[in-house]
């Protein structure tokens, strides 16, 4: 999970959900009203943000739909500040952004309850299809494999904490770049706050190998590469 942090904080809610990031944001008068000369480049695409409302289970979801590529901000009701974002795009995340932000900007400009974001679960982040982006599993793998807290052979960190081992590394070697810069043209801050139930799996088996052996992977090396929060 990421933390959002800025001039004020947020109580954490306690949620059950797979690779959450938690966000404590800090919005200005500005941003909160007009975010658009903080989101660059955010007309260039023709795809239109579509606004969705259900009353079965009293969500919004903002989605946006481009070539290939489905991407979806979803507010529920009984979450105040608290949104899912799901991919279904095989670009990289740096390609998806441009997406995430029209759909960012359009929650920031439409929702009541945009300025009490806090929290925005993104799922796993080593999808079960090839259709969502492992750009933030693979990061976290390599660093792994290169920190000498991880014990590669074994498939655990050296200390004996590998939730607390997993949330330290994300937020040192920053697996999540994209996010980190579209949140801050809206000066929010981000880390990792917390992950449990990390998978770890050796390295042949992961369907990103030939990238991780250009790094220096070896086969045999068990690495983390998803974790639940």
């Amino acid at each position: 999970m990421i933390n959002l942090r800025g001039t004020r904080s947020y109580r954490l809610a306690t949620m059950g959900l797979l690779a959450v990031l938690f966000f404590f944001p800090s919005f200005s008068r500005s941003n909160a009203g007009n975010p658009g000369g903080h989101l660059p480049h955010a007309e260039s695409t023709p795809s239109e943000v579509i606004i969705e409302r259900s009353t079965d289970d009293n969500a919004t979801t903002y989605y946006i739909s481009h070539k290939d590529c489905r991407i979806e901000w979803i507010a529920r009701d009984a979450e105040v500040g608290v949104v899912k974002l799901w991919s279904q795009c095989a670009l990289p995340l740096s390609e998806q952004m441009l997406l995430i932000t029209r759909i960012y900007t359009e929650f920031l400009r439409t929702d009541k309850n945009a300025r009490a974001l806090h929290m925005l679960f993104l799922g796993e982040i080593d999808p079960d299809t090839a259709t969502g982006p492992r750009d933030m599993s693979i990061r976290l793998a390599l660093a792994a494999h290169k920190s000498p807290e991880w014990d590669a052979q074994r498939g655990e960190a050296r200390n004996g904490d590998i939730n607390g081992f997993v949330k330290d590394l994300a937020n040192r070697e920053m697996i999540y770049p994209e996010l980190k810069e579209l949140f801050g043209r809206v000066h929010q801050s981000i880390k990792v706050s917390c992950v449990e139930k990390v998978l770890v799996q050796r390295a042949e088996i992961l369907p990103y190998f030939d990238q991780l052996k250009k790094r220096g992977v070896k086969a045999s090396d068990k690495l983390p590469f998803d974790c639940m929060t």
